[in-house]
């Protein structure tokens, strides 16, 4: 039985110890309490209150149940659970890439005060392949979509502003990853834009599956999704035509290699409009790693002829909690950019 102050920290001798031969229940639920689950990067109100672990001996005491023989346990299938529970629980403590596939619900609000609800499936997460987890710099960029559209009144084309038989906005993600970001863009724009998203060969398989996990949503606003191939270090021949270029490109926390600022100019470069309508949307997490590429990115998308039409800062916390319960704060930098009129 839990006897500690509800407002202090649990401590694994809080939990139901071995030697006492608790029920298989007991356990299981010990074991719940334990799990490093990742919060909703929604409000606070939708996180589950939940008491704050004391980090110290959690690890020995998931050891010592995964070593037990639990003995006193009658059936050899729950012995099997609580095992796997807990050996679950120890894999959970070795980071992220550690953790399972998992489906998740992301809230995204309008301005109409509601919220789109989109589903997004996470297979396990790899070092090589991180396009698999849903970053912070996305949801905070997908909670941005509905008002910088709002104040950029250029990237709401009219009727009478194209030529094109088709008044719907074209937009391309690069770096898709889950694909929050260009979903909650087709959910917001609904039948007015279509996208396409983007990423390598080993994540479009499941951004494809996640496109196809919101179908109802999507049909419901008659928004146009596609998904596809872009490998930013392959310039396309011959170039794409008029008719294939986008008025907006999408993009976040795409840097994480020296050779990112430059590729990931170069394929902007390559499919972006050449209309002065025309808008690029990043968001970057100001990593001080990662410091260099952001100034690389800024200059190379100067030099290029775009130019910042509205930026800010924006602060976060990161949904996956340490071994302590503890978010890691991350500071982002969103911009917008269109065609500076001297180009």
């Amino acid at each position: 039985m839990i006897t500690a102050d509800e407002d202090e920290p649990l401590h694994v001798l809080d939990l139901p110890q071995l030697y006492t031969k608790p029920t298989a229940i007991e356990i299981l639920k010990a074991l719940d309490h334990l799990a490093i689950q990742p919060k909703s990067f929604g409000f606070g109100a939708r996180d589950v209150a939940r008491r704050k672990i004391n980090s110290s001996g959690v690890t020995e005491y998931l050891t010592t149940i995964v070593s037990s023989s639990l003995a006193w346990l009658d059936s050899d299938d729950l012995r099997e659970q609580i095992w796997d529970v807990a050996a679950a629980r120890l894999s959970e403590r070795a980071g992220r890439t550690a953790m399972p596939a998992l489906t998740r619900l992301f809230h995204i609000p309008t301005s109409s005060g509601e919220e789109l609800a989109l589903t997004l499936h996470e297979p396990s997460l790899t070092s090589d392949n991180l396009g698999m987890k849903t970053w912070l710099s996305s949801y905070l960029l997908s909670r941005r979509l509905d008002s910088i559209f709002e104040s950029v009144p250029e990237l709401v084309r009219s009727e009478s502003s194209t030529s094109s038989t088709s008044t719907r906005l074209r937009a391309l993600e690069l770096g898709s990853g889950t694909g929050l970001v260009g979903l909650s863009f087709a959910a917001l724009r609904e039948a007015s834009a279509s996208i396409h998203l983007t990423d390598l060969p080993a994540i479009v398989p499941n951004l494809t599956q996640n496109v196809e996990l919101n179908f109802d949503l999507l049909q419901k606003t008659n928004a146009e999704v596609t998904t596809g191939i872009l490998d930013w270090s392959i310039h396309p021949t011959p170039n794409p035509t008029k008719d294939e270029l986008y008025d907006v490109i999408l993009a976040a926390d795409p840097l994480y290699s020296p050779d990112h600022p430059k590729w990931l100019v170069q394929t902007i470069n390559t499919w972006i409009s050449k209309g002065l309508d025309a808008r690029v949307v990043v968001e970057l997490p100001l990593r001080d790693a990662y410091a260099p590429q952001v100034d690389e990115f800024r200059q190379r998308m100067q030099d290029i002829g775009l130019a910042i039409v509205e930026q800010g800062n924006e602060t976060g916390y990161d949904d996956w909690e340490d071994a302590d319960g503890q978010s890691m704060e991350v500071h982002c930098w969103w911009s917008v950019w269109g065609w500076s009129e001297k180009f």
